[in-house]
């Protein structure tokens, strides 16, 4: 018996010091100590901690419409949305550095960690990454569909699928995105909806689960590919990439296609969404 535990703590120390030997885990053990050690918005499986301490309540909706003045009332709301579409892009970031660590790891031949198994698996379930995929087939996936997205196009998009916050569905239902869903009891039944359409207007229990959802939905539906593929090009050229430019994949946004861009693009502009805040 102690030969085997004299083996087992023999055999122990030999993997550690081979490791610690290894270029690839000294390679991973840098992207640690750079990328992972101060992570503040996820684990290590990239679940969300909790919320922030928002300085705003997303679970009433500000009335909006009483705000007379057309510049003041605009400002307001896009003061209101800003903490939010911060955090959401901030857990992005945080999965996407997540994702370099798994991607390094099955680079260097290294074997996947509990914690980058669990990594794997939530996050291909949360990004519907299709299931047959080899875990170095879904990193590449992964990395298109988990991105960021430019407040101003974030901002641009709810003004003018709410309304500036006034519409009904904004007010009663917490949705900012025209979002749909397809079960009965599910949102609201649009009093326009065309005779035999199942579609309602999903409800959110807070304006914050609604901006998650929008995400959810650029970053994984199919008729988005071209918002995120010019994120990756952008990405791919090292380069920032803006509200003005990821808005040119939105055509099938709306029905109104073109139109539909040039209005998002529009209210970017007007407002000034992307200019240095503070500066006009």
């Amino acid at each position: 018996m102690k030969q085997l535990r004299y083996f087992a703590v023999a055999s122990l120390i030999a993997l550690l010091y081979a490791c610690s030997a290894d270029p690839g885990y000294q390679a991973y053990k840098a992207y640690v100590a750079e990328h992972l050690n101060d992570l503040q918005w996820v684990d290590a499986a990239g679940t969300e901690r909790v919320r922030p301490d928002y300085p705003v309540d997303y679970n009433a909706l500000p009335d909006f419409a009483a705000i007379e003045d057309t510049r003041e009332r605009k400002q307001a709301f896009f003061d209101y949305l800003r903490p939010a579409i911060a955090h959401r892009n901030a857990v992005n970031a945080e999965r996407q550095l997540l994702l370099g660590g798994v991607a390094l790891r099955l680079e260097k031949d290294l074997p996947l960690q509990e914690a980058d198994r669990a990594f794997l698996d939530n996050m291909r379930r949360y990004y519907k990454v299709p299931e047959g995929l080899t875990d170095a087939e879904a990193v590449p996936v992964l990395k298109r569909r988990m991105g960021t997205i430019p407040e101003s196009m974030v901002l641009a998009q709810a003004a003018l699928e709410s309304g500036w916050g006034r519409s009904r569905f904004a007010r009663e239902a917490n949705n900012l995105f025209g979002q749909w869903c397809y079960e009965e009891g599910c949102g609201m039944v649009p009093s326009r909806r065309n005779s035999g359409a199942r579609h309602e207007v999903r409800a959110f229990a807070s304006v914050d689960e609604a901006i998650d959802a929008y995400y959810r939905n650029i970053n994984t539906h199919p008729v988005y590919k071209p918002v995120r593929d010019i994120r990756a090009r952008a990405s791919a050229s090292d380069q920032s990439i803006s509200g003005l430019d990821m808005a040119r994949g939105l055509e099938r946004y709306s029905e109104r296609g073109d139109a539909y861009i040039e209005e998002v693009q529009q209210v970017i502009r007007v407002n000034g969404l992307e200019k240095p805040r503070g500066r006009g």
